[in-house]
């Protein structure tokens, strides 16, 4: 049998049902030109009347194969044919010799949702499909993942402000394929989908040699995942709003009792992500690592333990978890123009809104000399946290985030904030 098209109703349903626009919105789509982005941009072109909307189209040409070029502008004729605009972002580089699909993954997000916020857009679409999410889940169930790391991509995420939606999550690439050619839509295979270096192509053609039977119970597997992590994401996220504590400067304190009081199951997720936030940083911490370290509270009042690039403080039935510097005498310069912004330590996002700043790192050889100068017995920062700051030099002045006065930084236009890599509520997949 067939596979039968995506009719304009149903795809309308799924949106209704997952999403919620403004009024007249303007929404971006991201197309790379292969068969899930052109039923996208089909479904959503016809769509978008009805919310009285526009819809603009982003293409990132990744320059990793010759033919790119060719196939941007091909795309660029079929989309422009409609009268919708039509984006080509370029990427130029030198060569990308490891990681390239995840490379290639996060320029296109950083590049594209860089314009939707230039452009004011709000919602930016992309086209992942059921079987992404079966690819997914496989992939990370052959690493050895449990739990939450088993969750389902999800349908909105959000980065820099702008929504990021996926509203084919619920339909299979073969009525996406079907609707393209009901329609007569061109479309490319990209090469790289074959190219058998990468996890994900290899996974996918594991997947589809396995009998009908094997694989309808890997689905039913996952679909019974995803219920059950809606229910462990739930209680987790009723612990971090009403037993964790968080502070400006990047620490987290929380009861042990509190902990104590549930599953080791969801002591390990909770633990995990407030580990992830806090060192900013996409590397997992063992499961057997978690453990030992749960052991351990069960047995000592008092200690300090290192897992996953954090110093975890206990004492007095308190958890406190700091972020770890190991470079003892590195010392870090930065020169900050006004108007421009970095992320020191993949955590905290330093801006300079009135002036150019000069920026250095605390460590141990250069902390003496400024010591005199800031009192530390006045604030709740203590060294494992100055570590973690920045010194800013302006006008003659140095200046620490929580241990200056507030209207120092603000007087100069210092905007000092945290925003870990991963924030606690994130959703494992992209």
């Amino acid at each position: 049998m067939s596979p039968k098209e995506i009719n304009q109703k149903e795809f309308e349903l799924a949106l209704s049902s997952n999403f919620v626009f403004e009024n007249n919105p303007h929404i971006g789509l991201s197309i790379s030109g292969g068969p899930d982005s052109m039923a996208l941009f089909l479904l959503m072109k016809n769509f978008i009347k009805k919310l009285k909307g526009k819809i603009s189209v982003f293409h990132f040409n990744h320059n990793l194969r010759s033919e790119s070029g060719k196939e941007a502008q091909i795309l660029k004729n079929i989309v422009s044919s409609f009268g919708i605009d039509f984006y080509n972002i370029e990427w130029q580089h030198d060569g990308i010799v490891s990681r390239v699909m995840e490379t290639s993954r996060d320029e296109r997000y950083k590049r594209i949702i860089e314009l939707c916020v230039k452009m004011k857009i709000i919602h930016l679409m992309t086209a992942h499909t059921y079987e992404d999410n079966i690819e997914t889940y496989w992939m990370r169930k052959k690493r050895g993942f449990s739990t939450l790391g088993l969750s389902s991509i999800p349908k909105i995420k959000i980065l820099n402000k702008v929504q990021i939606l996926r509203p084919l999550l619920s339909f299979r690439k073969a009525r996406l394929i079907a609707t393209l050619k009901a329609e007569k839509i061109k479309y490319f295979n990209d090469p790289s989908n074959s190219n058998h270096k990468y996890e994900r192509v290899r996974v996918r053609n594991c997947l589809k040699i396995k009998k009908i039977k094997e694989l309808q119970k890997i689905e039913k597997s996952f679909e019974q995942q995803k219920k059950k992590n809606l229910i462990i994401e739930k209680e987790v996220s009723k612990f971090f709003t009403q037993k964790l504590k968080f502070y400006k400067y990047g620490v987290f304190e929380l009861k042990i009792e509190d902990l104590k009081e549930h599953s080791d199951e969801l002591k390990i997720e909770i633990l995990k992500k407030i580990l992830i936030t806090c060192a900013s940083k996409d590397s997992i911490p063992r499961r057997d690592s978690m453990l030992t370290f749960l052991n351990k509270i069960e047995k000592n009042n008092f200690f300090t333990h290192t897992l996953n690039s954090c110093i975890i403080k206990v004492s007095n039935n308190k958890m406190k978890v700091y972020r770890e510097i190991t470079n003892k005498f590195k010392e870090y310069q930065y020169q900050l123009g006004k108007g421009k912004k970095i992320l020191w330590q993949k955590r905290f996002e330093i801006e300079s809104t009135k002036t150019s700043i000069k920026i250095k790192n605390i460590n141990e050889q250069n902390w003496p000399n400024f010591e005199p100068h800031f009192s530390l017995k006045k604030s709740n920062l203590n060294f494992l946290i100055l570590k973690t700051l920045p010194l800013f030099f302006v006008n003659k002045k140095v200046l620490i985030p929580f241990l200056s006065p507030k209207p120092g930084l603000e007087k100069y236009g210092i905007k000092f904030t945290f925003k870990p890599m991963t924030p606690l509520l994130k959703k494992n997949f992209f």
